[in-house]
């Protein structure tokens, strides 16, 4: 059975990705607000498809829903946190990449310390 975001791009459950693109940018440029001012059909339509599409193209990181997969859920904290969790988690370093950085870090503001203390210097040298 289709979940609602499949019938939302007018594609088959088994539909791969070059499928699912194509019926996503087909139902944006039928239906986009942009193309359609003034029309809330139009609107919630593409709401609809950015929200299946969104979902169908990357499952593990696809927006939260009302539970059964259907559209219109909203993000919840609990989904917000998560989400964060995930994106920190994906620029996590290792303790060595993180020691790196903060030795880095600390050189480029000795290195901007000292060029400041001689500017100032040569400042107060020349008047």
């Amino acid at each position: 059975m289709p979940t609602d975001h499949h019938l939302a791009l007018g594609v088959r459950p088994d539909a791969g990705p070059e499928e699912i693109r194509a019926a996503y940018l087909r139902v944006m440029r039928d239906h986009h607000p942009d193309r359609r001012p003034g029309d809330p059909v139009a609107a919630e339509t593409a709401r609809r498809a950015n929200v299946a599409y969104r979902a169908l193209r990357d499952p593990p990181r696809a927006p939260a829903t009302d539970g059964g997969g259907r559209l219109g859920g909203r993000v919840t904290p609990a989904g917000a946190a998560a989400s964060r969790a995930t994106a920190q988690a994906d620029r996590a370093y290792s303790a060595a990449q993180r020691e790196y950085r903060q030795t880095f870090s600390r050189a480029c503001l000795r290195v901007g310390v000292a060029v400041l203390l001689a500017g100032a210097a040569l400042l107060f040298a020349v008047t």
